[in-house]
């Protein structure tokens, strides 16, 4: 036999030793006990229900998240988001719920299923969610505005300074306060705006990713905030059409955009990332010119625009009448500890952000 048909033969032997021996046994999945199982009467939770009324022969969007006898609360999503943007926050949804929250948000007119109207303003958009509250028999409220949602939050606080109980502002604009800076492209028309901004609309990856931001290990968030631009720019057929996004861009340049911020008198609660370049600091401080209450004002270091998801638990808290505490990790536990005595080095925020760092 040659030295090839040796070596062969001795792996032909070898293959066939490894096929005779007893395949490694798999553990066997656990059968639930049948009489012990306990099954839900009703449906697992899989996001807001959207809600649909009429206010003066037009639709209106809602939804309405929470304990009917929980606190209220008006949440107002950023630049082009629809209702849905809501959803990008329930990563703290047992923490809402053991806090009372009862949040709820009206689709911005032209994004989502709302029909985009040019005649319709900052003021339309203060009543109609005026209208969902009383329908839904909400005295009191409190706001909490994300980026673009500055702009609306500041003409309702404005328009029912009586029923606003707190006002929450994260990372969110100045552009329809009196102590402004000079708004953008007020000299382009809506069509050379909507131009420009096609190319966003026709991509909801592009007008909604966040690459580096810490609120990516959020499981599912990123996916979430795709879907979020397309329902704005195609749930009711718009096909990508920009012509509402850029009358929000351009809604500041309207002669009615400046609220009336001496009416503002309820406490406020602003929160800023120092390295935001979106919505910069210097925002923040227009706001602190702008209204009279202001609480607190925190500059978070090394955060950036998406300031408002990594402090989602804190606004939560504030919302809820917990001002003088701070959400930190603490011996790995995740807890509320009077602000006083938070040291300088403490972890804010829920431990698991921890994986961010």
């Amino acid at each position: 036999m040659t030295d090839h048909n040796i070596t062969a033969g001795l792996a032909a032997g070898m293959l066939g030793a490894l096929f005779a021996m007893p395949a490694l046994a798999q553990p066997q999945p656990t059968v639930p006990d049948p009489e012990a199982l306990e099954i839900a009467n009703g449906f697992d939770h899989i996001g807001a229900e959207v809600h649909e009324l009429v206010l003066d022969g037009r639709p209106v969007f809602y939804i309405d998240e929470g304990d009917p006898e929980g606190r209220a609360v008006v949440f107002l999503g950023g630049q082009g988001t629809s209702l849905a943007a809501f959803q990008l926050t329930e990563f703290n949804r047992s923490l809402r719920e053991s806090l009372g929250l009862r949040m709820i948000s009206v689709e911005r007119n032209g994004f989502g299923e709302s029909p985009f109207n040019p005649e319709l303003g900052y003021s339309d958009y203060a009543a109609e969610i005026l209208y969902v509250l009383d329908h839904l028999d909400v005295d009191d409220f409190a706001i909490v505005a994300i980026s673009g949602g500055g702009a609306y939050a500041a003409h309702l606080a404005a328009t029912a300074p009586e029923r606003v109980t707190s006002l929450h502002l994260a990372a969110a604009v100045s552009r329809t306060l009196p102590t402004r800076s000079e708004p953008a492209n007020c000299d382009l028309s809506l069509e050379d705006m909507a131009a420009q901004l096609e190319d966003f609309t026709h991509s909801p990856k592009d007008w909604w990713g966040v690459p580096d931001s810490p609120v990516l290990i959020v499981p599912g968030w990123q996916a979430q905030a795709y879907a979020d631009a397309t329902r704005s720019f195609y749930v009711n057929g718009q096909l990508g059409n920009a012509t509402a996004l850029a009358a929000e861009y351009l809604r500041p340049c309207g002669d009615d955009a400046v609220a009336d911020a001496e009416k503002i008198t309820a406490p406020a609660y602003l929160y800023w990332g120092e390295d935001d370049e979106s919505v910069p600091v210097a925002e923040m401080a227009q706001w602190q010119e702008a209204l009279g209450n202001v609480v607190r004002a925190t500059v978070y270091p090394g955060q950036g625009h998406t300031v408002q998801y990594r402090q989602w638990d804190q606004i939560l808290a504030d919302i809820a009448g917990l001002g003088d505490y701070t959400v930190v990790c603490r011996d790995d536990s995740t807890r509320l500890v009077a602000s006083d005595d938070v040291g300088e080095d403490e972890f804010l925020g829920n431990c698991a952000w921890k994986a961010a760092e």
